[in-house]
């Protein structure tokens, strides 16, 4: 019994630290940021917490969609200029940034890995 009200509050929390980290990001992101919604909305959860296991699908969706569009080197440091300030902003780790194109099946054009650490 007890162990459940541990879980359920954990899980509370994440839910309400996602929520709050999503309503967050719209006055913290820059607005060229914009464009990449698609990937920071659904992803928080996975991005924030280290040990949520994988993306969801709608996060997958969204990463592909973003990743997609970085196919020029202009696209690509815009997209790792906004991964750097959502990092900041909005807590991301910076491993499950990079762990997030091989959890989706995701082949970049680019290292993720170096457009995060520079």
């Amino acid at each position: 019994m007890m162990g459940e009200k541990k879980v359920l509050a954990m899980v509370m929390f994440v839910m309400a630290y996602g929520l709050a980290i999503t309503r967050l990001s719209e006055g913290q992101m820059p607005a060229s940021c914009d464009e990449y919604k698609p990937l920071f909305s659904p992803c928080v959860p996975y991005l924030v917490n280290p040990d949520f296991g994988t993306p969801s699908s709608s996060c997958c969706a969204g990463a592909a969609q973003v990743f997609g569009r970085a196919n020029n080197p202009a696209a690509i440091k815009k997209l790792c200029t906004c991964l750097v300030a959502s990092m900041s902003n909005l807590g991301f780790y910076p491993q499950k940034l990079i762990q997030l194109p091989a959890g989706c099946n995701i082949k970049l054009s680019f290292s993720i890995d170096k457009c995060i650490k520079g």
